[in-house]
């Protein structure tokens, strides 16, 4: 990307953060929850919000001073780097320290009636401890990082996924009743259910697996004539609630989405509760 520098010169930014879609999108994600309609669809008040409420992890004075310089492929890599502390290094999904912000720009939206509702799903790894007690946290790590890739894979763009910790994982969807939410846990779990096992092929180190693409979770292919030896299937429990029916609290829709993961659980696992 080309843009000007305080003389009026052109700089080509051709390494940090990739400005387009994906910085505008990250603005809208972390954007202040008081920002009026105006600003919501102006990306100059977006960025003009980004730099005055976001920049808090010890870069805002190197972040101005960089733009004030005119080296906005500076200014770019400190924007990356606050990207990256929103994101768990691990499953590649968002971390809990943004879940909070997230909620609040929900609730906002729905008083600014730019969004009509959102529900919550809240789901954890069946007897996952297991998992690292039988083959270790490599193992353990491995499943972690298949499973966030396939939450990602099975929702939308618009929904917001967390890994919340441990093996416990959130999903928020905005202009999602609770039935449609039900919907997408259902379709997360099937693909759990039926992608993500442990094992090994041929003489390859036991680890987690996508069946469905015969790789494993660090891509390394599969010898097509390698036989699969199967040592555990992984399933996912999952409980639903909705904003609107907990009478617009958050903290009444996370509570009544636990109870609903823990119904999951003591009725057999493997399934959605709502």
């Amino acid at each position: 990307m080309e843009v000007l520098d305080q003389n009026g010169e052109t700089v080509t930014i051709d390494r940090g953060y990739r400005f387009g879609d994906d910085f505008f999108r990250l603005l809208n994600f972390v954007k202040s929850p008081d920002c009026n309609d105006s600003g919501r669809n102006s990306m100059e008040d977006q960025c003009d919000i980004f730099y005055r409420d976001i920049m808090n992890y010890a870069f805002v004075d190197s972040h101005n001073q960089h733009l004030a310089d005119g080296r906005f492929d500076l200014a770019a890599k400190n924007l990356n780097e606050i990207n990256n502390l929103s994101l768990d290094y691990l499953t590649g999904l968002r971390n809990r320290e943004f879940l909070k912000r997230k909620i609040t720009c929900l609730e906002d939206d729905i008083y600014q009636e730019v969004i009509s509702d959102f529900s919550l799903i809240i789901c954890d790894l069946d007897h996952f401890k297991q998992v690292n007690d039988s083959f270790g946290h490599s193992v353990g790590d491995d499943t972690l990082a298949l499973f966030g890739k396939l939450i990602l894979e099975n929702t939308r763009p618009s929904d917001i996924a967390y890994r919340y910790g441990g093996e416990e994982f959130l999903v928020l969807l905005p202009e999602t009743n609770l039935a449609d939410a039900v919907v997408a846990a259902e379709r997360i779990r099937i693909a759990i259910d039926d992608r993500l096992h442990i094992g090994h092929f041929g003489l390859n180190k036991i680890t987690a697996f996508d069946l469905s693409r015969s790789e494993m979770v660090d891509g390394d292919d599969i010898h097509i004539n390698d036989t699969f030896f199967l040592s555990r299937d992984i399933t996912c429990s999952f409980g639903v609630a909705n904003y609107l029916d907990c009478g617009q609290s958050d903290e009444t829709l996370f509570v009544r989405a636990d109870e609903n993961l823990y119904i999951a659980k003591e009725e057999g696992r493997n399934r959605v509760s709502y």
